[in-house]
């Protein structure tokens, strides 16, 4: 298996992390010109990241990937616990994809104040304040987000809180939803210390400070 795409990527890192949660080790990597040469397009027209490549067969979007990964490997972590909790596990990735993924992107974007779309940053703000309510309403935290074992919520979640704490909350004013004593800040506090999502969140944040610190157009 292949994995193209960059750590720092959100998407990218979901699907590192979810294999890892089943015992495999997908290292990413950046397709030769990047995800708009030929090359690539040639793979996955929409020009995005993650690609996995398999036995001839070309899998894109981070989700998709994670539900193959499933599907070649029950039953080892990922999509554990009874039925409603891999619902649950689903539901959370999906309120992420929904209400937050968009909101952290559009925030990022207008982190420049002299290039700032002040409309787009309002609304982002919204939807990522209403995202943060609807996952405070459905994280377990018991310890992790949908029940005793990492799944494929925490993945979803992970990567973009990180990006957020790093951005978009202290340019925007945005309330932490990891900090205290809520869900996800139980939540956080149990990854922090989880001897599989502990290192990767060091890793992944690493893995944003290295991009962030790039120049422009990089």
């Amino acid at each position: 298996m292949k994995l193209y795409g960059g750590l720092a990527s959100p998407y990218v890192a979901r699907v590192v992390l979810f294999a890892r949660l089943k015992g495999l080790a997908l290292v990413p990597e950046m397709p030769a010109g990047g995800i708009k040469a030929p090359e690539y397009l040639a793979k996955n027209p929409m020009g995005k990241m993650p690609v996995l490549e398999v036995g001839g067969a070309v899998i894109p979007e981070s989700e998709v990937i994670c539900e193959y990964l499933e599907d070649v490997h029950p039953g080892t972590g990922g999509l554990p616990g009874t039925p409603a909790e891999r619902a649950r596990a689903r539901l959370i990735s999906r309120i992420h994809d929904v209400y937050l993924s968009s909101a952290v992107t559009t925030l990022f974007r207008n982190l420049n104040p002299a290039k700032r779309d002040e409309a787009a940053v309002a609304a982002a703000r919204t939807s990522a304040e209403a995202g943060f309510g609807y996952l405070e309403h459905f994280v377990v935290a018991s310890p992790f987000a949908a029940g005793s074992q990492l799944s494929l919520a925490d993945c979803a979640l992970l990567p973009s809180l990180i990006i957020l704490r790093k951005t978009a909350i202290p340019a925007f004013g945005l309330t932490d939803p990891t900090v205290g004593t809520g869900p996800l800040g139980r939540w956080w506090t149990a990854c922090e210390a989880d001897a599989v999502a502990g290192p990767f969140m060091q890793e992944y944040s690493a893995a944003v400070d290295a991009f962030l610190k790039m120049p422009a157009g990089k």
